[in-house]
């Protein structure tokens, strides 16, 4: 490790601390300024990762914290489309204390229901159940409010899930993450390989490809669209016929369409770049659209 990257991780903790005490509005500002090298103008968002960052700070709309919640969610998305809608939640826990890991069935997953990449995979009972379940506190200790600024995950209540585990084959679980702006699919962001080489693409709807590339690697192989990809686009537009902006994340698994979750702030406005750097403009004025057709 070179002495630079050897100081940034000492200093990490510190920097965290600091920024995570600061108010709320120069908290969002500084973490743009370091992402974009610029303020967001927060008068007249223009940018899609502005209007997310305004949405941190001003949208207080009360139907987005059930349906940020991995648990309650689900349950929602069950009642009103059927339960073969989603895959089932095989438990939930308060506390990691109250697993019983030899009762759960294997493979799975345990992950936090009030965040994004809190998950840990168990294909057997794990031989050191002291560390799985110190992680699993870790989870429920996250505030994801606190380093985010992201208002609806301070609505709720911490929990554990856990979920069959699903093996995608060749490139994993595919997610396919759809852009969509008051009840229209601008664009799906198609994530493979996440676990192992994590790459991307954005596709159009009618699945040409979108000339940007995301934050990860491109995946630039021919890639068929799901078999589903019309009843995604179905569901998608039904979801978020409501919102202004909401991205909606689904799988296609043994060809039926199941649903993963909702993201009112995809990587929180600074950790989903562009590349070229237009289409943060492009995105956004979507997002205008969807404001005139009606969405909140």
């Amino acid at each position: 490790m070179t002495m630079n990257k050897a100081l940034k991780r000492v200093l990490k903790p510190f920097w965290r601390v600091f920024i995570d005490a600061l108010p709320s509005k120069w908290h969002v500002e500084l973490e743009h300024f370091i992402a974009y090298g610029r303020i967001p103008n927060l008068e007249h968002p223009k940018t899609f990762s502005e209007k997310i960052t305004y949405r941190k700070l001003y949208d207080r709309d009360p139907r987005m914290p059930p349906l940020v919640d991995k648990i309650v969610s689900k349950e929602l998305m069950a009642a009103r489309f059927g339960p073969d809608f989603i895959i089932p939640t095989l438990a939930t826990f308060e506390s990691e204390k109250e697993i019983d890991f030899g009762a759960l069935p294997y493979p799975c997953v345990v992950k936090g229901n009030h965040g994004s990449g809190m998950n840990i995979f168990l294909k057997q009972p794990p031989e050191d159940e002291r560390e799985v379940r110190r992680q699993l506190r870790r989870f429920l200790r996250y505030d994801h409010y606190k380093t985010s600024e992201e208002w609806a995950y301070s609505q709720v209540h911490k929990r554990l899930l856990v979920e069959p585990f699903i093996d995608g084959g060749e490139h994993g679980l595919i997610d396919y993450k759809f852009q969509t702006f008051a009840g229209r699919v601008f664009a799906i962001q198609v994530d493979l390989d996440r676990h192992t080489n994590h790459r991307r693409c954005v596709m159009y709807p009618d699945w040409t490809r979108v000339p940007v590339e995301m934050t990860f690697p491109l995946y630039s192989d021919p890639l068929p669209p799901p078999t589903q990809l019309q009843e995604m686009l179905r569901y998608s537009e039904m979801i978020g016929a409501e919102f202004s902006y909401v991205r909606v994340d689904l799988y296609e698994i043994g060809g039926a369409v199941k649903f993963s979750e909702l993201t009112f702030y995809p990587g929180a406005g600074i950790q989903e770049t562009f590349d070229p750097p237009e289409f943060d403009e492009i995105f956004g004025a979507q997002w205008d659209l969807g404001i005139a057709r009606g969405g909140r």
